[in-house]
């Protein structure tokens, strides 16, 4: 049986380009499979009309081997930097060097930060993405470059958490500018899209709005990209997991059992696609009263972290009930942008973040 190379290079073969077969032309500069996902990177200049049919036939006979059944392809203006060491470079033949830009191999979108973490959930509701972005604003805080990838296609909260309704991103040549806001650069598919503009797409509508966001946004870079999921297991989680080389997953929870059970099913659909969680988050899990101090566990508490013992992966904190938080989500000033705060919910995003830190050094 041929490997997957050699049916790529059979297929390709089909297509002409001046008279001589696509793989032995220096066009196709790389390609990436993941399960039954391929990802072709081409480099064509911008006046070459090849633009216009070369990717479409590209995708048709991929789609005719019977372990692929999505295609997509990326056209470039100029090959990718290769950082590969010049003495490395070397011992290879010059006739191999073609073929292994070619090779099908794992690799991913956001390969220009150091660690791309999905905050994700079982179920909607316990603060995903309130977690998401004031976790990311502490890490920023704490001397980190971050970026922030709303993936939340269904129900993006991006926008309205940062007072940036209404803004959209700049297009510059053919690439989407992600916005600059509180030390963070973004995007969100929020900001592309009406306010009130409901998203009924099918899975693969969804894959392919993922894939350009990560695709055509100029992201800069930098230590921690931290992607904000949608609640569930569906094709977004699916897709990111293909698309992107997860350093590990946070999962938010509250401490009531029902949750709890979702947030397990978030642990096992990270596990089956090889990516570590970095731990569970505990939101909402007390109130503090402001006026007395006293603590309510209005959705029990502790649960979370007897999850995580349950389940043998580390437990990053416990957030509290707090008005300021939820006021802060809603005008647009999230809790951790806000003066320096001595809150017990503002305590609690420093030592995840702390937290995230040390699992990720324990994981890595």
């Amino acid at each position: 049986m041929k490997s997957l190379e050699q049916q790529f290079t059979s297929v390709l073969a089909e297509i002409e380009v001046d008279g001589r077969p696509l793989p032995e032309t220096e066009i196709v500069h790389s390609c990436v499979v993941n399960n039954d996902f391929a990802k072709f990177t081409i480099v064509l200049p911008l006046e070459s009309r090849l633009r216009q049919i070369l990717p479409t036939q590209i995708e048709e006979n991929i789609r005719n081997l019977p372990s692929i059944s999505r295609v997509a392809v990326e056209v470039l203006e100029k090959a990718p930097i290769d950082d590969e060491p010049e003495e490395n470079k070397a011992s290879i033949p010059e006739s191999e060097k073609s073929r292994q830009a070619r090779q099908p191999q794992r690799t991913a979108y956001l390969q220009n930060y150091d660690a791309v973490l999905a905050v994700a959930s079982g179920k909607g509701g316990v603060g995903k993405s309130t977690v998401s972005l004031n976790l990311a604003l502490a890490l920023q805080q704490k001397g980190f470059s971050v970026s922030f990838f709303d993936a939340d296609i269904y129900g993006p909260s991006f926008p309205i958490m940062t007072g940036l309704r209404g803004v959209k991103p700049e297009l510059r040549e053919e690439n989407l500018m992600p916005l600059e806001v509180m030390g963070l650069h973004a995007m969100s598919i929020g900001n592309l899209i009406d306010d009130e503009a409901a998203m009924v797409w099918r899975g693969p509508m969804v894959h392919q709005a993922v894939e350009q966001l990560l695709r055509d946004t100029a992201w800069p870079g930098g230590d921690i990209m931290i992607i904000d999921m949608p609640p569930g297991t569906g094709d977004v989680q699916l897709s990111i997991s293909q698309l992107c080389e997860l350093a590990g997953a946070v999962v938010v929870s509250t401490p009531q059992d029902m949750a709890l059970v979702d947030a397990y099913k978030a642990i096992t659909m990270f596990s089956k696609v090889d990516i570590p969680i970095v731990g569970i988050v505990e939101n909402m899990s007390y109130f503090a009263c402001p006026h007395c101090g006293e603590k309510t566990a209005i959705f029990s508490q502790h649960g979370a972290e007897e999850a995580c013992r349950k389940y043998e992966v580390p437990f990053l904190g416990a957030i509290p009930l707090e008005l300021a938080v939820r006021e802060g989500g809603d005008l647009g000033k999230p809790l951790m942008n806000q003066a320096p705060s001595d809150s017990p919910a503002a305590e609690a995003f420093r030592l995840i973040a702390d937290n995230v830190i040390s699992s990720l050094d324990d994981l890595y």
